[in-house]
């Protein structure tokens, strides 16, 4: 009897001591991590947004491209760091479960442009984002833009440099 006490004890005293298994947090639902995309994007901090993005993501955007997984997407956002706050604003946001649309606007000199960015989110990354604008641009006005942009970009690296 006094065997089976000692191991009666002995057991309750080892259950309480085993370690509790560890609950992950919740993945953060697709409002929260667009409301966060957006935050960083207005701000102009656009490469953390990489921090969003999940590793096998698809990013499309009319003007620059497809870019596929997380290193390749964030490279991609990461480039228009510094263009100023302000430049894209978020208009409304949609969600529903585990996709979202953001109605935001780009805002250029002279101009402002409506857009849509199309969302999907899973375990609390964003795994699909494709923007929309309301017209398809030529190769013209595509090769335009881009040339506009590296002539920035340029101007800015030179200042930097002091060249």
């Amino acid at each position: 009897m006094r065997n089976i006490l000692i191991a009666l004890v002995a057991a309750i005293a080892l259950a309480g001591c085993q370690p509790k298994a560890e609950t992950a947090a919740p993945a953060r639902d697709a409002k929260a991590v667009m409301e966060e995309f957006w935050k960083n994007t207005e701000a102009s901090r656009f490469g953390a947004n990489g921090a969003l993005l999940a590793d096998d993501i698809v990013f499309i955007d009319p003007i620059w491209g497809r870019y596929e997984g997380k290193e390749a997407a964030t490279k991609f956002l990461a480039q228009f760091e510094g263009a100023g706050d302000g430049c894209c604003t978020l208009d409304r946001l949609v969600t529903d479960g585990n996709v979202g649309w953001a109605f935001w606007t780009l805002h250029a000199p002279g101009d402002e442009q409506p857009w849509v960015g199309v969302y999907q989110v899973k375990d609390g990354k964003i795994v699909f984002y494709q923007d929309i604008h309301q017209r398809v641009y030529t190769t013209d006005e595509q090769a335009a833009h881009k040339a506009a942009f590296k002539k920035a970009q340029d101007a800015k690296k030179s200042a930097k440099t002091g060249e």
